[in-house]
């Protein structure tokens, strides 16, 4: 199975507070009686359903997110993955499973699970560093919970396109970004979105393909982000690098994960996630949409 389980944190948000935020959450909905009140700022910042309406957005109906997670929720998927960590694995935690432009894809060992480590680039070396806590900040960047999807695409970008993104709870919450920056001069970015179904610009190599959120689904919770590393319009696939989706290894191990199917009817595009070989796929998910730096840095 696949899919990224767990809400993906900012650099400023790290997960050595993350716990202790949560727990003073609780403690704070408990004693007011409640356990379902406004989820609080740092654990959630998705747009409402009155934020559908974005800028440089190319197809139609901006598909709503889902309610947010509560503390109390987040805290028990946190515990629920660590218990996951103990596997069985479908491949050791860690294991490369392909690389990709340079980028290595490891195994999260299963997708329900979540480690408390952080992976950073150093900007000095250009290499991808793994810590606990928080290492020199002005040497190294931040990427994202170890080895969940939204740190493969944000090290992708960051290696290849020497751009990062900011703070985002779940791999859904990637589509609804509006800019980005620039690592080497802090230049913010506008990024711009296609909506799968009604897109009239296909995906491109370097978009991020972001996956809907089912929050009746454990393996769907939070969606899913690839990085697209290649595309062939005329035969309609599109290749896919990425961590935590299956967690086997890579189908091309130095070039993608997987390729899935491309159709273009009356000028535009919708992705499905089903395999170049067949016709369905009973585990797949759904595809709202790929989002790309509006300026090629």
């Amino acid at each position: 199975m696949f899919r990224p389980v767990f809400s993906e944190r900012d650099p400023d948000s790290a997960m050595s507070r993350f716990l202790p935020a949560l727990i003073v959450a609780i403690g704070l909905a408990f004693s007011s009686g409640s356990t379902t009140g406004r989820v609080p700022e740092s654990v959630s910042n998705a747009p409402s359903a009155t934020e559908l309406t974005l800028p440089r957005t190319d197809g139609d109906e901006l598909p709503a997110p889902p309610p947010a997670l509560t503390p109390v929720e987040q805290l028990r998927l946190f515990a629920e993955g660590q218990r996951a960590c103990q596997g069985p694995c479908v491949t050791p935690f860690g294991a490369v499973l392909g690389v990709a432009d340079g980028v290595e894809g490891r195994s999260n060992c299963v997708s329900t699970c979540i480690r408390p480590e952080r992976s950073f680039l150093d900007l000095q070396t250009g290499e991808v560093a793994v810590h606990q806590g928080q290492p020199d900040a002005a040497r190294f960047q931040y990427i994202g919970v170890t080895y969940q999807c939204v740190e493969y695409v944000r090290k992708w970008w960051m290696k290849n396109r020497h751009l990062t993104f900011g703070d985002v709870d779940s791999a859904y919450n990637i589509l609804y970004l509006t800019e980005g920056s620039d690592i080497r001069t802090h230049e913010t970015i506008p990024l711009a979105r296609s909506l799968n179904g009604t897109a009239r610009r296909p995906p491109q190599r370097g978009d991020l393909l972001v996956y809907a959120a089912d929050r009746a689904d454990p393996e769907w919770r939070h969606g899913h982000v690839a990085v697209v590393v290649a595309v062939d319009l005329e035969r309609g696939q599109v290749a896919l690098a990425e961590e935590n989706y299956d967690n086997r290894p890579w189908q091309q191990p130095q070039g993608f994960a997987r390729q899935i199917q491309l159709f273009e009817v009356g000028g535009r595009y919708t992705l499905l996630d089903v395999p170049m070989t067949t016709q369905r796929n009973e585990e797949g998910g759904r595809i709202t949409g790929w989002i790309y730096p509006l300026i090629a840095p």
